[in-house]
C-alpha cells in the first residue's frame, strides 16, 4: 500500500511539472517544432533505439559467457526489456527492475546465485566505467558552451561525477594490484567476520577486470559502442528538430538527459521536460525545442517499455506457474 501511494504521489508530481512546463513554454511553439519532424526520421530514431538494445543484450551475453554461461539471446532480451519496463514506468519500486533482472536470469537459466551476482556486478562496473566517460565529456561541453552565469552549475555536476570517478579509480587500482576491497572496508569499519561467498565473488570480478587480458577490454568496448549509439541518437534527434548541431551540444544535452533519470517519476514525466528546457535554453537552442526533444525521446522509450510490459506479463506468468509446480512437487514428495 505504501509503495502504491508513493507511486501515485510521484505520478501526480510528474503531471504537475509537465503541465507547468508546457504552459510556461507555450503549446503553439512546441507544436510548430514537432510538425517539422517527419515519419522517416521517426523510423530512423526507432531503428537506432533497437540497435542500442541489441548491443545491450550482446553486452550482457558476453559478460555471462565470460562466467561460463552462454545464454540464449532472445530469452535474455526478454528479461532485459521486462526489467526496463519496471524501472522506467515504476521508478519508485526501489530498483525493482534490477532486482527482477537478477531474479529473472537466475530463474530462467537456473544459474547459481554467486555466478549470477558476479556477472551482475561486472556488468554494472563495465557500464559505469563507460558512462562516466560520456558524462565527464558532457559536463565539460556544457561548461564550454553555456554562459558564465551557468558554469557554476557545471562545476557542481563535475564535483559529483568526480566522487564517482574516485570510487571507480579505487576499484581499478585495487583490481590491478589484486588487493581485496572487501578486506579494506572491513579493516576501516573494524569488522573481523569474513564472508567467503562475497570473497569468491570479488575474486571472480577481479579476474574479469585484468588489464592484461582482452576480456575486460572487449566488455568495455561493447559498452562504449552502446553509449556511442545513444549519443548518435541524441545528436540525430536534435539535428532533425533544428538542423546540424555540434556533437558537443549533443554531449551536453545527453548529460542532462541522464540527469533527469535521477528523478523517480514514472516515464520521467515532467522531470525530463524540466531538464531539457534548462539545457536547451542555456545553450540558446530554445525551450520549445527542448520540450519537443523530450516528447519524441519519451515516445520512443514508451514503445520499448510497452514491449517490455508484454514480456514482463509473459515471464511473470511463467515464473508463477513454475513456482506453483515446484511447491506441488515438494508437497507430493513429503
Amino acid at each position: 500500500m505504501k509503495r502504491i501511494l508513493i507511486f501515485l504521489l510521484s505520478f501526480i508530481i510528474g503531471i504537475l511539472l509537465f503541465v507547468w512546463v508546457i504552459k510556461w513554454v507555450g503549446w503553439k511553439e512546441i507544436k510548430e517544432i514537432l510538425s517539422t519532424f517527419s515519419g522517416w526520421e521517426g523510423v530512423a530514431i526507432l531503428g537506432i533505439t533497437f540497435l542500442i538494445w541489441a548491443v545491450g543484450v550482446w553486452k550482457h551475453k558476453f559478460i555471462y559467457k565470460s562466467q561460463g554461461y552462454n545464454l540464449p539471446v532472445f530469452s535474455l532480451g526478454e528479461i532485459l526489456l521486462a526489467s526496463f519496463a519496471i524501472t522506467y514506468l515504476f521508478p519508485t519500486s526501489y530498483f525493482g527492475g534490477e532486482a527482477f533482472k537478477l531474479y529473472g536470469i537466475k530463474k530462467k537459466f537456473s544459474l547459481p546465485w554467486d555466478k549470477n551476482i558476479t556477472a551482475f556486478t561486472i556488468e554494472k562496473l563495465v557500464s559505469l566505467s563507460v558512462i562516466l566517460l560520456f558524462l565527464v565529456v558532457g559536463v565539460i561541453s556544457f561548461f564550454l558552451l553555456a554562459s558564465p552565469l551557468l558554469r557554476n552549475f557545471g562545476l557542481i555536476c563535475f564535483v559529483f561525477i568526480g566522487s564517482l570517478i574516485t570510487g571507480l579509480t579505487i576499484f581499478y587500482f585495487k583490481s590491478f594490484k589484486k588487493e581485496s576491497i572487501l578486506k579494506w572496508f572491513l579493516k576501516i569499519f573494524r569488522v573481523k567476520e569474513r564472508n567467503h561467498l562475497i570473497e569468491d565473488i570479488e575474486k571472480d570480478v577481479f579476474h574479469f577486470f585484468d588489464f592484461r587480458k582482452i576480456l575486460m577490454w572487449k566488455g568495455l568496448g561493447i559498452a562504449f559502442l552502446r553509449n556511442l549509439l545513444i549519443l548518435i541518437r541524441c545528436w540525430l534527434l536534435i539535428s532533425f528538430l533544428m538542423g546540424d548541431v555540434s556533437i558537443f551540444v549533443a554531449l551536453a544535452v545527453l548529460f542532462f538527459t541522464h540527469l533527469s533519470y535521477l528523478f523517480p517519476l514514472p516515464a520521467k514525466l515532467g522531470g525530463l521536460e524540466v531538464t531539457e528546457v534548462f539545457i536547451f535554453g542555456s545553450l540558446g537552442l530554445g525551450a520549445a525545442t527542448g520540450i519537443s526533444f523530450s516528447f519524441l525521446l519519451r515516445g520512443i522509450e514508451i514503445i520499448v517499455s510497452l514491449l517490455g510490459l508484454i514480456f514482463l506479463l509473459k515471464l511473470g506468468i511463467r515464473f508463477f506457474m513454475g513456482s506453483v509446480e515446484d511447491r506441488v512437487k515438494i508437497n507430493n514428495f513429503s
